[in-house]
């Protein structure tokens, strides 16, 4: 009678812990997926800080950066100037991106005709934007930062993220994470820093 070979059975069951890491990994990974889009969904804006116009008077100008908008025409951050700025970073492979992308939107709607500007960044590829554009609907200001200078420049690590310049090009705050633009605090908050540099009319 043959003899049955004790390690015959070692091979499938090294096979098996060979894939069962990766694949708790994977949904552990997938777990915390699922807990920061339960996190971030209808998450409300922090509260906006208060215009101080003396602490805006000693705020560093914003670092300039070339960037190209959606036609391709080359078009850097102080041609901005005179406008209050919102300058988002994002991407399309980003979800908390995506959730705020809406709000942000209309945002640049309701501030329209203001000097205000809208500048939504994104290190994208101009044909899957516009393709995603074109899925989506949205009307948004978008420009491209190809060669990553913005990014490099403003210390960007993580998506999404804003900051705030005003009309004379100073960095007066910066945002980490996806919020609801839309909301009428930042409405308010985006007009009266662009009435701080409004010409005051003469008293009658």
């Amino acid at each position: 009678m043959s003899e049955e070979k004790p390690n015959s059975v070692k091979p499938e069951k090294h096979n098996f812990i060979k894939w069962l890491i990766p694949l708790a990994l994977f949904i552990i990974f997938i777990i915390g997926l699922v807990l920061s889009w339960k996190q971030n969904t209808g998450s409300k804006f922090k509260q906006l800080p208060s215009l101080n116009p003396e602490q805006i008077q000693n705020a560093e100008l914003a670092p300039d950066f070339e960037m190209l908008d959606i036609n391709g025409n080359r078009v850097r951050l102080k041609d901005f100037r005179g406008k209050a700025v919102l300058l988002n970073f994002w991407s399309i492979t980003c979800p908390a991106c995506l959730m705020e992308l809406r709000s942000l939107a209309s945002l640049s709607e309701q501030l329209s005709g203001k000097p205000f500007a809208l500048i939504a960044l994104t290190s994208n590829s101009r044909g899957d934007i516009k393709e995603f554009l074109d899925e989506t609907g949205l009307k948004l200001p978008v420009y491209f930062d190809i060669t990553g200078e913005a990014a490099s420049r403003y210390r960007v690590y993580y998506l999404p993220v804003s900051f705030v310049i005003d009309p004379e090009g100073r960095l007066v705050d910066k945002f980490a994470g996806a919020a609801d633009w839309s909301d009428p605090s930042v409405i308010t908050y985006f007009q009266k820093l662009i009435e701080l540099y409004q010409p005051k009319k003469p008293s009658p």
